[in-house]
């Protein structure tokens, strides 16, 4: 004799079973930092040698400062009395009064002499000098000397540069755009504030895009760009919280996604879309670096006195982060491997996920 299925039993089980087959999901895999190696700053490895051929990645830690390679060689470690500007090829050691500045080869060998005050400045393969006062820059060109200036009345307070392009944002809500020849391409004020000052700015590799954070009292981001010869603000948005410091704005290397950091958030907008995403980040945030392959970027910030890195994957999702006390810290990558210094430590420090 059949039995009869109960039609309530078979519909739960059916339920059941459709359920654990689209639901079943893999687990998420964790973030795993592993430190490949560890070295001491402070003194050149005996093995080292000079050659050209080396790739020579700059650091700085405190007053040392250097060049090591991917496999944790030092290739030269020194200390200077004051500040310095650092570069892949050179660096500029100086202080507060110097009459003149001296250009050295990353071997240490002298290479110019710029018969000027002001404090140098180096980034993405270019040169300035900040003249005294704070409302003027020089442009320096290959020789280290001042291939173009310009003078203001507004102290600068951003700056940025990109291949073919210098950008300068100033106390008054100006931001100032030339080309690498000096000539002031456009011009424009961010505005929407009570007190409009530029703490942060980023220009494009061709000069037509201009990102900043700027102004008190409805403080706010903004993206800009160069149409008809116009500049147009295409996105907007006032930030929640206000900070009174000067802040990192950068755009990511394909410049499909911009950067810029607020009051214990780190903010990311998508160039494209025009939809922009805020990741929380406690502290004061230093350095933004991106690997090769533009999949993680690294955050170092500084809370208290504590510095913490974190890892921002595919510009939009925050995977995780490690902290450390430390004095002196900074970070920086090349290729797809993240180096890390605390104190008079360096470090490779790889991602896994597992």
């Amino acid at each position: 004799m059949r039995k009869k299925l109960n039609p309530i039993v078979t519909v739960c089980t059916a339920v059941i079973v459709l359920y654990a087959f689209f639901a079943v999901r893999p687990l998420s895999k964790e973030i795993h930092f592993i430190t490949k190696w560890t070295t001491d700053c402070n003194k050149a490895s005996p093995d080292a040698g000079t050659s050209d051929e080396q790739e020579y990645i700059p650091f700085r830690l405190g007053q040392t400062a250097g060049y090591f390679t991917q496999d944790g060689k030092i290739l030269q470690s020194f200390t200077f009395p004051y500040k310095i500007a650092l570069s892949a090829q050179d660096y500029c050691t100086y202080g507060t009064s110097d009459s003149s500045l001296k250009l050295f080869s990353r071997q240490k060998k002298q290479m110019a002499e710029l018969k000027m005050q002001g404090f140098p400045f180096f980034h993405d393969g270019k040169k300035f000098l900040m003249l005294p006062g704070g409302v003027s820059f020089a442009f320096l060109d290959d020789n280290f000397s001042p291939k173009w200036k310009f003078e203001n009345y507004a102290p600068i307070t951003a700056f940025d540069c990109g291949q073919d392009s210098v950008a300068a944002g100033y106390a008054d809500g100006s931001i100032l755009i030339f080309d690498s020849e000096g000539t002031l391409r456009r011009q424009y004020e961010p505005g929407g504030s009570t007190f409009p000052v530029i703490l942060g700015l980023a220009v494009s590799e061709d000069g037509n895009t201009t990102a900043s954070v700027s102004g008190r009292q409805k403080q706010r981001f903004t993206l800009a760009r160069q149409e008809n010869g116009l500049t147009k603000i295409v996105f907007h948005e006032y930030l929640k919280e206000e900070t009174t410091r000067q802040v990192l704005v950068s755009f990511s290397k394909d410049e499909n996604y911009c950067y810029f950091a607020h009051k214990d958030c780190l903010g990311i907008l998508d160039c494209r879309s025009l939809k922009a995403r805020h990741i929380s980040i406690k502290g004061n945030i230093l350095s933004i670096q991106e690997t090769e392959d533009g999949k993680n970027t690294f955050v170092l910030s500084k809370n208290g006195g504590r510095y913490s890195v974190s890892v921002i994957q595919n510009h939009s999702s925050f995977c995780g982060s490690f902290d450390f006390s430390s004095e002196n810290a900074f970070i920086t990558v090349s290729g797809n491997s993240l180096f890390v210094g605390r104190d008079n430590l360096l470090s490779r420090i790889d991602l896994e996920f597992k």
